[in-house]
């Protein structure tokens, strides 16, 4: 089975398991006496969120569980079983109430219309649900203002909530320390102001590897994948690795083009590789002539525009004995990061962004 994963199309990732239980142990680590809720939303950045929530469940312990959307949580609850906390962070329509309520998700509520309507659902089911307060302290996204939220009134009224903790999320934890302090200022003095005694959760994972935690829960995301930004080195490990393979090589003629729109010519004789991987798996498009693959460690530049399923790299100097070997698109030598780079983005987007239809291969030893 292995075999025919690998070689189906054949570009695949392999998603390594201890590496993101190693991840999740510095994460551990550096959260001090606080618990570290692993952040599995987006498929778990793309890695495959089933996979990765039951392995650091049985190997880290975890027991809380961060999502974006009830449809993810839903799917979560069915692998993971009832004996972690899954919260949705965002946005959950009225109308999936219900698959909230069954599947024990929590619900994050961070303005009144979300609080008056599933209050009115609790009421009519005759229960009382746990929910996180989000509040908000400078990233001006979701969240109560601190400014002016009468939390002593909103728990008299909405008195069907059993607040599991109160959040915040920082905004710039990797560029700006000081609007960083600033905001567990703002944070720290409502808690003290409405002499609030809940668990807390305010450390993303810049925060988590750039300051001391003093919160009851961090919220650990890409630095669980292998990727932070920090002021020091920090013992990650890359956790996804993309290969593919020639799947055709050509000798084209000084003077030829290559590729849609021609926006590469060949300046002499060349041999180029041809790789069935695209901008439709992930593959983006802005890395047409600037990007590069590593083939038995020799670095062969993106040429030619990258099309839906297929590119093309130049192999001139790679020996005819590697033409068969793996090509690597992420992995030892090409990172997340110089994806992002080419494309003027994040790590984040970039490994969010890989396809389904490359397939995961999962390494559990």
């Amino acid at each position: 089975m292995l075999t025919r994963i690998k070689t189906l199309r054949p570009t695949y990732a392999v998603i390594d398991l201890p590496s993101y239980s190693h991840n999740i142990s510095i994460a551990q680590h550096l959260s001090g006496r606080g618990e570290v809720m692993a952040i599995v939303k987006a498929n778990g950045y793309g890695h495959g969120a089933d996979r990765l929530a039951e392995y650091i469940m049985k190997k880290n312990g975890i027991k809380n569980f961060g999502v974006a959307t009830i449809s993810e949580a839903v799917k979560l609850r069915e692998v993971l079983g009832n004996d972690v906390n899954i919260t949705v962070m965002g946005y959950i329509d009225k109308n999936f109430y219900p698959e909230v309520y069954e599947n024990n998700i929590i619900l994050t509520v961070f303005d009144y219309y979300i609080a008056e309507t599933y209050h009115k659902f609790l009421q009519e089911k005759d229960t009382n649900a746990n929910v996180v307060i989000k509040l908000e302290t400078g990233m001006n996204r979701l969240g109560f203002n601190t400014d002016n939220f009468d939390i002593c009134g909103f728990m008299e009224k909405y008195d069907r909530f059993e607040i599991s903790m109160f959040m915040t999320h920082l905004s710039s934890s990797d560029t700006d320390f000081e609007y960083t302090n600033l905001q567990m200022k703002r944070f720290d003095d409502f808690m003290h102001k409405n002499r609030l005694d809940y668990p807390t959760s305010v450390f993303n994972s810049s925060a988590v590897v750039n300051f001391r935690n003093k919160y009851t829960y961090t919220r650990p995301g890409i630095m669980t994948y292998g990727y932070v930004y920090a002021d020091y080195e920090v013992d990650l490990k890359p956790v996804m690795r993309i290969y593919s393979k020639i799947v055709q090589i050509k000798c084209i003629k000084k003077g030829e083009s290559v590729s849609y729109n021609r926006t590469f010519y060949a300046l002499r004789d060349m041999t180029i590789g041809v790789i069935p991987v695209g901008y439709a798996d992930g593959y983006f498009r802005c890395f047409s002539n600037r990007g590069h693959v590593y083939i038995d460690g020799y670095r062969c530049p993106v040429i030619g525009n990258i099309c839906m399923d297929i590119m093309m790299v130049d192999i001139t100097e790679l020996p005819e004995s590697s033409y068969s070997s793996d090509v690597e698109l992420m992995g030892e030598h090409v990172t997340a990061e110089m994806w992002a780079e080419w494309a003027g983005s994040i790590s984040y987007e970039m490994l969010c962004a890989i396809s389904e239809r490359i397939p995961r291969v999962y390494n559990s030893d």
